[in-house]
């Protein structure tokens, strides 16, 4: 598993934090040393927190019970009367002893807790719900179409990481926005070349064109999932905002625009394809 950039490595702490009651600064993730762990899934199709994040939390847990067998040994407790918050080994009689008390006499030895996901529920699949809407301005005279509002609702299971999952819908939409109005390869025929290989030919979307978005969750866990609950959130945001401008446009204009990107030149086609509609069907005099 790796981190490149979806913020994986602060959620994965943050499960494993969570589960073993300890702060969030005291957990260190290592990402991308295949000689340190065992297998792990890729950073890739919207699975790195669906897939890891229930193995880690059941990592954890297994250390996490590891360290209560000890704790009960080592103060004459039941087990059952003991469980870890911030920190602390805590005793339902009202004891607490810090961690470190405990781990500190292990000396060499070391506590390694091991996890796995298993596989999907028999017969049911994983899916990642979402609906966007927009909200856009059009000039029909130059055909120069500007987003000026997008809200975003997506059901994803467990939220791990609020930010980090408001930043992936975002970022999606932002991404979205440039290969529905903007981003245009073009190929020579002849050659097959691609023309626009310059960010000048290539017009990716800058911090301009960034509409407001309204970003918003349902954050409920799948208990039919995993013991963790969450699904995926990387590509869902692309998906539906190229449909939700289209729809929007036609709900403007009337014009029915179905090829991308959704261009100067392409909006005055859609715009003039309309006009003709209409003209054709409207009553004669």
């Amino acid at each position: 598993m790796q981190d490149i950039g979806t913020g994986s490595r602060t959620a994965m702490a943050q499960i494993a934090a969570e589960e073993l009651g300890v702060p969030l600064a005291q957990v260190r993730v290592e990402l991308g040393d295949s000689a340190r762990g065992p297998f792990a899934s890729i950073s890739a199709g919207s699975s790195t927190i669906p897939s890891m994040g229930p193995a880690v939390r059941s990592a954890a847990g297994d250390a996490g019970r590891q360290i209560l067998e000890l704790a009960a040994q080592r103060w004459q407790k039941e087990q059952r009367t003991l469980s870890l918050k911030g920190g602390q080994i805590v005793c339902s009689d009202g004891g607490a002893w810090p961690l470190e008390s405990l781990l500190g006499l292990l000396e060499d030895a070391q506590i390694l807790g091991t996890g796995a996901r298993g596989p999907n529920p028999t017969g049911m699949r994983v899916l990642t719900f979402g609906v966007q809407v927009a909200e856009v301005a059009v000039d029909i005279g130059t055909g120069e179409v500007r987003v000026t509002r997008i809200a975003a609702i997506h059901d994803v299971g467990r939220i791990v990481n609020p930010l980090g999952a408001r930043s992936q819908v975002e970022g999606g939409i932002v991404q979205a926005l440039g290969h529905t109005l903007s981003e245009h390869r073009l190929l020579d025929p002849q050659t097959g070349m691609v023309l626009t290989q310059t960010l000048d030919a290539y017009k990716l979307p800058t911090i301009a064109d960034v509409p407001e978005i309204v970003c918003e969750f349902i954050d409920e866990p799948d208990t039919h999932l995993t013991n963790l609950g969450a699904k995926g959130l990387g590509e869902p945001p692309i998906i539906p905002t190229a449909a939700a401008i289209a729809n929007a446009i036609r709900d403007a204009t009337g014009a029915d625009v179905r090829s991308l990107p959704i261009d100067r030149a392409e909006m005055l086609r859609a715009l003039a394809a309309a006009r003709r509609k209409e003209k054709v069907a409207a009553p004669s005099a």
